[in-house]
């Protein structure tokens, strides 16, 4: 088999990305688009020593769950590559791939509950940062598949329609400016439940001076923009956020509602993107943690405070440790918005909030983590078994590195009970899981 070969072959599985995958002549072929049971004409467009890449020249047997995509730039953004499975088809790949990580990864015979979805996933996002290139044409949108060349969009079906409007206004007026050229980013923080905006202006160097007249037009034509932030990162590296940033209109933060609680989120906190189902996400974390009203509550990666906070009504007590200070600033604010007396926030890594616990002979009843994509690192895991709660919440936005670190568990005397998946991020292949483990008696 060489590059531009072309053969006939059924789908029978997809990869983590949600490529069906195939096999001819004892190859086995990744190809975008192909959904599971779909007989196909495909052209090798890649040879690698064990697999190949191919593309779909004809489809032969269609699948009921192919569906139309909604997006007029489906076939070249690299965002939501799902858009041609049912939601149905989504639902079941995400749950595959769950099972996929714990069978392989963890070893684990575990139960995997049906992943809880939306039945209409589009204009869910609260956030959305677009890249910003100026080479004799000004192009704002999403990068292409592995690729640096930026896919323009007229609409972004799970973008809110004012996070559109504002990127299109933008498009429009900025290349009347001078500084164009110096903005790398902008970044669009939208309150779906207050309405509230806020933007985010990520440029090279600082030139306040030349962008004033843009800013005061850009916040005068939309009334839901509470905050315009200018943010400088020099960096030459992919960090999108930069140190230094100025508050140049409005408020340093916006206000969101989320499970009967406020929220002031500013540029750097980290809010989960999908504000419907994380109410569903966090409700589930809640009936699987089953806190007493006499237990001690460790959150761990707690962000502004938000499970911490929800954690407060049923609890003795909750201690939320974060690394990022701006972070730790919202959660004391927010904690004193909502009049929660029960709750402490320490502005320090994992690893060491877990430490100070032990040092202080402290010990959760609870464990709640929710850690970056990366998972944990194995001290902080063993810091987690010196503590020895009686349950562990593991909330999760990779179930490779789940997978693994349930594995750790395991061998540490934590058995998975319950494994659920909630699909944060409709006609994207990532899924989020919540998951609860339990201290096994020796």
């Amino acid at each position: 088999m060489k590059k531009n070969d072309e053969f006939i072959s059924t789908c029978i599985d997809y990869d983590k990305y949600g490529n069906g995958v195939v096999r001819h002549e004892g190859i086995v072929f990744f190809v975008k688009g192909l959904i599971n049971e779909e007989q196909a004409k495909i052209k090798c467009i890649s040879m690698k020593k064990n697999y190949g890449y191919g593309k779909i020249v004809e489809l032969i047997k269609i699948s009921d769950e192919r569906v139309e995509p909604k997006c007029s730039v489906f076939s070249s953004c690299g965002g939501c590559t799902l858009q041609h499975m049912s939601i149905k088809e989504q639902a079941n790949f995400k749950k595959r791939v769950v099972e996929n990580s714990f069978e392989t990864i963890a070893k684990l015979n575990v139960d995997v509950h049906d992943v809880l979805y939306m039945e209409e996933p589009y204009r869910y996002r609260n956030k959305v940062q677009v890249p910003v290139q100026f080479d004799e044409k000004l192009k704002i949108g999403f990068y292409r598949s592995f690729s640096n060349d930026i896919v323009e969009f007229d609409d972004c079906i799970v973008q809110s329609e004012i996070s559109n409007e504002i990127i299109e206004y933008i498009k429009k007026e900025l290349n009347k400016y001078s500084f164009k050229n110096i903005v790398r980013h902008i970044l669009i923080k939208h309150s779906h439940y207050t309405n509230e905006v806020m933007v985010v202006l990520i440029v090279k160097k600082e030139s306040l001076d030349s962008m004033t007249f843009f800013i005061d037009k850009l916040y005068e034509e939309f009334n839901q923009i509470k905050s315009i932030v200018v943010n400088i990162n020099n960096r030459k590296d992919n960090v999108i956020l930069g140190d230094k940033e100025i508050v140049v209109k409005g408020n340093k933060f916006i206000k969101e509602k989320l499970c009967g609680f406020n929220f002031n989120i500013s540029s750097k906190s980290f809010f989960q993107i999908n504000p419907y189902q994380t109410e569903i996400l966090y409700k589930k974390v809640m009936e699987l943690a089953d806190i007493k009203e006499d237990e001690i509550v460790l959150d761990l990666y707690c962000g502004i405070g938000t499970i911490g906070m929800i954690a407060s009504q049923y609890g003795k007590k909750v201690i939320g440790i974060e690394v990022v200070k701006e972070a730790i600033k919202d959660a004391i604010i927010n904690a004193k918005e909502n009049n929660i007396n029960n709750i402490e926030f320490y502005c320090m890594d994992a690893q060491d909030g877990a430490d100070m616990l032990i040092d202080n002979n402290l010990k959760p009843d609870v464990i709640i983590v929710d850690p970056p994509r990366r998972g944990l690192s194995k001290d902080v895991i063993d810091s987690i078994v010196t503590l020895s709660p009686n349950r562990l919440i593991y909330v999760s936005c990779d179930p490779s590195t789940l997978a693994r670190d349930c594995k750790i568990f395991d061998e540490n005397g934590y058995k998975v009970l319950t494994v659920i998946p909630v699909d944060m991020f409709g006609l994207t292949s990532h899924v989020e899981c919540v998951v609860l483990m339990s201290r096994v008696e020796k």
